[in-house]
């Protein structure tokens, strides 16, 4: 039998929904950080980890889990780099929470002042990308999309969209929305070169990682008017720390509230979790499992030309 252990802080929203329904079933064990690295594990074990808690594993005393599944948004890339080197397969909410990013990437254009009906360029197609384009086109409006994997069969003409390669979607976009996972190793996806191929009037928005983009490079941008805005909510060190003159002229947008403090969205996360734990426990595919992709050196054109070809299914 599968033992579940949850590591979280106690005001930890997503964490105590999820304890407070496990604790319904078949339970679920509260343990601290120093658990993790004197504790006995099983290798079928599972493991239920908040944002703080996974930032601060000691992942040289990490054991095997079974499973790691993680309460919030964006796994840290170490933790990614562990799973990646160990047996332990690393689980996100994507699949529950794609709905509120799509919402947010949409709201995000009316602070931006985008020009009516745009163009959308998406780059990645997972949960939270199809989301996006989905609302999009359900709009009117046209979009095309970037992805380095294959799509499903059948998932391009379904959404009525164009597949292209990245640098294509970039010159022809007023808007690019980010929603790829980064590897572990990987250089920022969105690089000065990249983002001179954007129109001076389109803007980007990244609800991915603040590591998919250079930060500076992307302020350098907006100060010389190479784009017209960038919004995210997920800023790193140098969008937090930018000057605040920036963020005044509209060009800038930030939010830092997470998503899973919305209302009833932690609820919704727990039962989505309640799910994959029995899934996992029956031995069947757990949802939302992590394939971050480990880009080459930043500007590599002959990475999107081959590995992002315009195929059509």
């Amino acid at each position: 039998m599968t033992t579940v252990y949850l590591l979280a802080n106690e005001s930890d929203p997503v964490g105590n929904a999820t304890e407070s329904l496990l604790n319904k079933s078949d339970g679920v064990q509260r343990i601290s950080l120093e658990d993790i690295s004197s504790g006995e594990f099983d290798e079928s074990d599972v493991l239920l980890v908040d944002e703080d808690m996974a930032k601060r594993l000691d992942l040289d005393d990490m054991p095997a889990f079974g499973l790691i599944q993680f309460l919030g948004c964006r796994p840290p890339l170490a933790l990614l780099g562990h799973s990646a080197s160990s047996d332990s397969v690393i689980a996100g909410i994507s699949p529950n929470i794609a709905p509120r990013v799509a919402n947010r990437v949409i709201g995000f254009t009316g602070p931006l002042s985008i020009k009516p009906r745009p163009q959308w360029g998406v780059v990645g197609l997972g949960e939270v990308g199809y989301e996006v384009v989905r609302k999009i086109t359900a709009t009117g409006n046209t979009a095309t999309v970037a992805e380095m994997r294959t799509p499903r069969s059948g998932v391009l003409a379904e959404l009525d969209v164009r597949r292209n390669t990245l640098d294509l979607l970039l010159s022809g976009s007023d808007v690019v929305s980010l929603h790829v996972h980064q590897g572990p190793t990987a250089a920022p996806l969105i690089s000065d070169r990249e983002l001179n191929l954007m129109n001076p009037d389109a803007v980007m928005i990244n609800t991915s990682d603040s590591s998919v983009v250079d930060e500076q490079a992307v302020i350098t941008a907006l100060e010389n008017g190479v784009i017209a805005g960038y919004a995210t909510d997920c800023p790193g060190e140098v969008i937090t720390n930018a000057d605040e003159a920036l963020a005044a002229t509209g060009k800038l947008i930030v939010t830092t509230n997470p998503l899973t403090n919305q209302i009833g969205a932690a609820q919704q996360i727990a039962k989505f979790i309640a799910e994959n734990m029995a899934a996992h426990d029956a031995g069947s595919p757990v949802q939302g499992i992590f394939d971050p992709i480990d880009f080459p050196t930043a500007g590599d054109p002959s990475f999107w030309s081959s590995r992002m070809s315009p195929r059509q299914d």
